[in-house]
């Protein structure tokens, strides 16, 4: 299984590149003290800490969009699930065809925690469409209410009264222009 040395994001066999980094990939990562930061820096210390390293990774949620996943993967790690993000590439571009190359991004956690996982994303996307339904209903009593209401006539606006004025003016400047060019 290929893996990009900088990211450390296994890819399927057959990629030849980091699609989020742009670098070759590697058959197999260095060893665990090899990854370490080497920095006394603090900052990059705790940069290091906090990133996840899942050894059985199973995805567990697909978006085509990165922000959803982002979503679903800090609402896993809120509820304590360690889980990380890759980008996967659908469609290869090319350019003979024209196309495009189109990725998804997929949530990762540990084939542990995958039950836990799903259920936790099936209640979130639950409450995600009960919100929509609540939505949907106040635009319905919006609509309601709006047909309920008197309706008020239009306001008589003063550009419409001097229409027929100006209509007037620019016959007559056209009939002049007429006889003087004659």
């Amino acid at each position: 299984m290929p893996w990009c040395p900088k990211c450390k994001t296994a890819f399927p066999a057959g990629e030849t590149e980091c699609m989020a980094c742009h670098i070759p990939l590697v058959d197999s990562l260095p060893a665990q003290q090899d990854m370490e930061p080497q920095a006394d820096d603090a900052a990059t210390k705790q940069v290091a800490e906090r990133e996840i390293r899942l050894q059985d990774p199973i995805a567990v949620y697909t978006a085509a969009a990165r922000i959803n996943a982002e979503m679903i993967r800090d609402m896993l790690r809120d509820s304590g699930i360690d889980a990380e993000m890759r980008q996967v590439m659908t469609q290869h571009a090319g350019a003979v065809t024209g196309r495009r190359a189109q990725y998804v991004v997929e949530v990762l956690v540990e084939s542990s925690d995958t039950a836990r996982a799903r259920a936790l994303i099936d209640e979130t996307k639950q409450a995600l469409e009960e919100e929509q339904m609540d939505e949907d209903e106040l635009a319905r009593l919006a609509e309601e209410q709006a047909l309920e209401m008197d309706e008020q006539p239009m306001e008589d606006n003063a550009s419409f009264k001097l229409l027929p004025v100006v209509t007037a003016v620019i016959v007559v400047a056209l009939v002049l222009l007429y006889f003087v060019m004659r």
